[in-house]
This record gives structure tokens, C-alpha cells and sequence, in this order.
């Protein structure tokens, strides 16, 4: 593990695989998450590309915001410190976003445009095109966010102190997981790992980021993407409809979708082979000297 620092001097946790003359991937976690919520896919990757993940500020390793400031821009900055620090002048990576990490990528596209990026995959994530399931935050007026704001903020700050505390509360917080992020039948090591990756985050960073999250609209964001981008979507994924699907493709200028059956939420920990060996398959897209061996 290494570091980079971002913008406003937060430190942000650098996880690194594979060979350093090798294709270069990023991939971007989802909300109150970390590098380990992409399970395998970095190890079936890793023999044929350089493999970096980067915990998010204020999640698991990284540092919290040196000004307090979790906001989209910011994220989005942190991407792109990250991109400058693994990406040598004049190369380009693969940016692989989960859940939220697809909101970032099309946030630093907005933001800080698309040098060093040369292609994207959404695993698992609409760009944050919704406030949270099936409240598209276009839609809200002004005050009905504010007041899901503070709501959420409320919410999340509650559920992790008391979940930190009372480990029975376990089966409840698996529920609303499994509910939210994966299908009824996931094994429960993988819910387990999203929960415990959940209840250790620091509520400040969860708080303000979800906060920022809420009125991100992606899709309005995803014309500034205008690198080839490829969403892997599995159509019982709750977090992201099918009518906000339709958006972002239609925003996108050069995108291409695979649909799953059946599948939700959680595609690197639930599909880690098939998300794996679609990246390596959309490297040597947008990077023909690439060779398309995913591991």
C-alpha cells in the first residue's frame, strides 16, 4: 500500500496489483465501502494489467477531509489526484467504477475533464443518477432534499454508532443490506463483508458524502464522459432502474450495455470473474495494444 495526496492534502490509501509496464485500471468503491469490496476482480486482473484501487476519503485507510469537505468536486479531485500520481504523461487507464464510484467518474469527467482516462466500466452503478432507490434527485424540489438530507444524515450517523455497539443488530443491518445491495440468494460471507465494511466507516465521512450524493444527477454529468464506457447492469440491482438506465445510456456519447439477469448490486463481489474478464475485454477496446487476458 502506498499514498497520494489530494488536492487539499487528504491522504488517500493506494492498493496496488500487478506489473508496472502493464494496461493501467483504477477502480473506484461504492458509498461506505473499501478496496475490499472489489473482492477478486484485482487478482484475476492483476497478471495482465497494473491493478490500483484507492480507498475513498474518510473510508477504511484513506484519511478523513483535511477541511471537512466530502463533496462530489471533491471525490471527483481525489480521482483525479490519483490518475496523476499511477498514470504517466501522455498514457491512459481503464476507470472501473462500483455503486458511487461511477457517480465520481462522471463527476471528475465534469470537473477535471478526461486526460488519463481512456475508457470506463460502470459495475454496478447508474453514475448516482438517484438520491437513493427510486427518488431520482432531478425530480425532488429544494426543500424535499434539504429535508432528506438532514433525514439520511440522521439516519446513517444512528445506524453506525449503534450498529458499532449492539452486534445484534447484525440481522437487521443484513436485511436492509442484502435489501439494498445484492439478491436474495447471495451467500452471506458476501453480505457480511459489505456490513462490516459499512458499520466501520466514520459517520462524519458517510454522513457528508451520502449528503453530497444525494442531489448528484450522473446523468446529467454523463455527456462530459466522453471516453468509451461500458455498464455491466443487473437488472434486479434496486440502487439502479431501469428507467434511470435508459438515462444514462442515453447520455452517454459512446456507451455500450450488458444486462444480467437476476443479478444486483454487488457484481464484483457477486460476478468478480465476469466483471474482471469484461474489463480486461474493454482494455484492449480502448487500449488496442492491450492483451484482452483478464486471469
Amino acid at each position: 500500500m502506498t499514498d497520494v495526496t489530494s488536492f487539499d492534502r487528504t491522504r488517500l490509501a493506494l492498493h496496488i496489483w500487478g506489473p508496472a509496464d502493464a494496461p493501467i485500471v483504477v477502480l473506484v468503491h461504492g458509498l461506505g465501502l473499501s478496496s475490499d469490496s472489489w473482492g477478486t476482480v484485482p487478482d484475476l486482473l492483476a497478471a495482465e494489467h497494473r491493478v490500483v484501487a484507492y480507498d475513498l476519503r474518510g473510508h477504511a485507510q484513506s484519511g478523513d477531509a483535511r477541511d471537512g469537505d466530502y463533496s462530489m468536486a471533491a471525490h471527483a479531485k481525489d480521482l483525479d489526484a490519483v490518475l496523476r500520481e499511477v498514470v504517466p504523461d501522455g498514457s491512459a487507464a481503464v476507470v472501473v467504477g462500483n455503486s458511487l464510484g461511477g457517480g465520481i467518474v462522471v463527476a471528475r469527467a465534469h470537473h477535471c475533464g478526461n486526460d488519463r482516462v481512456a475508457g470506463a466500466v460502470f459495475a454496478g452503478s447508474g453514475g448516482s443518477t438517484v438520491t437513493f432507490p427510486g427518488f431520482p434527485a432531478r425530480r425532488l424540489p429544494a426543500p424535499v432534499q434539504a429535508g432528506l438530507r438532514l433525514g439520511w444524515m440522521k439516519v446513517l450517523r444512528t445506524v453506525v454508532l449503534v450498529g458499532k455497539r449492539i452486534r445484534s443488530l447484525e440481522v437487521l443491518s443484513d436485511r436492509l443490506i442484502r435489501r439494498f445491495a445484492f439478491t436474495s440468494d447471495a451467500p452471506r460471507e458476501l453480505v457480511a463483508r459489505v456490513r462490516e465494511d459499512f458499520l466501520n466507516s466514520r459517520p462524519r465521512a458517510l454522513a457528508r458524502t451520502t449528503l453530497a450524493s444525494i442531489s448528484h444527477d450522473g446523468s446529467r454529468m454523463a455527456p462530459d464522459l466522453t471516453v468509451p464506457t461500458l455498464v455491466i447492469h443487473g437488472s434486479a440491482d434496486p440502487e439502479v432502474s431501469e428507467e434511470e438506465l435508459r438515462k444514462l445510456m442515453g447520455a452517454l456519447p459512446e456507451g455500450e450495455l450488458l444486462s444480467l439477469p437476476e443479478e444486483g448490486h454487488m457484481l464484483p463481489l457477486t460476478r468478480p470473474q465476469l466483471v474482471a474478464e469484461q474489463v480486461a475485454r474493454w482494455v484492449a477496446h480502448v487500449l488496442p495494444t492491450a492483451d484482452p487476458a483478464g486471469g
